[in-house]
């Protein structure tokens, strides 16, 4: 079913009422990723969960490392956690929560910041799918 412009805008509206937020919903993409997987597939499957949610993607955020790793204190966490504690992004868009694991007190800091995360299916999963 080919949905129409006015159906887009719709449902957008309506998801962002439901959510609290006034407007299309800006997010950030990140994921860590094992070196010599592909940083450009990592980002389109990001980016098309968020597009198929009318988000507007205002950076995208990729580090290299096992997806339990990801350090509170590395450079691109830091550079989502910028983002979003200056309202830039009101979420985060990741393959999997798995890849903020080790980020202590991540649901108080959402609740604090008023931002959520979402979650989209790892790359084996999304293809078993199909």
């Amino acid at each position: 079913m080919t949905r129409t412009p006015g159906d887009t805008a719709r449902r957008s509206d309506i998801a962002a009422a439901a959510a609290g937020f006034c407007g299309r919903a800006t997010v950030v993409l990140y994921d860590r990723i094992n070196l010599g997987q592909d940083q450009q597939e990592a980002v389109a499957r990001l980016r098309r969960h968020a597009e198929a949610r009318d988000w507007v993607v205002v950076a995208e955020v990729i580090e290299y490392g096992p997806p339990e790793t990801t350090s509170p204190a590395g450079q691109g966490w830091q550079t989502v956690r910028r983002f979003v504690g200056s309202r830039q992004a009101m979420g985060i868009v990741t393959t999997s929560r798995r890849a903020l694991a080790a980020v202590d007190s991540l649901d108080e800091w959402l609740l604090e910041q008023r931002a959520f995360v979402s979650e989209t299916a790892p790359a084996a999963t999304e293809e078993a799918t199909r």
